[in-house]
């Protein structure tokens, strides 16, 4: 069937065989996996300095992290830090955007943590979710009532 199928092949004009490849192309597209797995959007591969605060941090001293995002998205973003990480953790990221320099800020949370250990210090490997500030507020009214009965 293969053979029988290249034979026809051959015998099309060059425009007909462009137009078959456009066709087939989109075919094996859909058949292959994602390869952005359970991502809902495509993610920009970047390396940008930035900074992070971490909320449940807020409550005991005001401390500026410094991150590198990895990529990033409109749903969320990765990043590294040497700065302790818990999942679920709400974080204040603020950087300067490549392509303006405009500075943004964008609230986030934690929702893998990897830690590994890098000669002398420790790693975290984040992947985070976009949150809005009803999420925060939420967060931050947990901590204030955190011990309470």
């Amino acid at each position: 069937m293969r053979r029988q199928i290249l034979s026809f092949l051959e015998t099309l004009p060059a425009t007909e065989l462009l137009k078959f490849r456009a066709v087939l192309n989109k075919i094996i597209e859909e058949k292959l996996p994602s390869k952005n797995g359970k991502r809902k959007s495509q993610r920009a591969s970047v390396k940008i300095s930035a900074t992070a605060n971490i909320e449940r941090e807020m409550e005991f001293f005001n401390k500026t992290h410094k991150i590198t995002i990895n990529d990033i998205s409109t749903e969320g973003l990765s990043f590294t830090t040497e700065a302790p990480v818990i999942s679920n953790d709400i974080l204040s990221v603020t950087f300067r955007s490549p392509n303006n320099g405009e500075q943004k800020s964008v609230n986030c949370q934690a929702v893998r943590v990897k830690e590994t250990h890098q000669n002398s210090y420790w790693e975290y490997r984040v992947g985070a979710k976009a949150v809005d500030q009803k999420t925060v507020r939420a967060y931050r009214e947990m901590l204030k009532n955190r011990g309470r009965f």
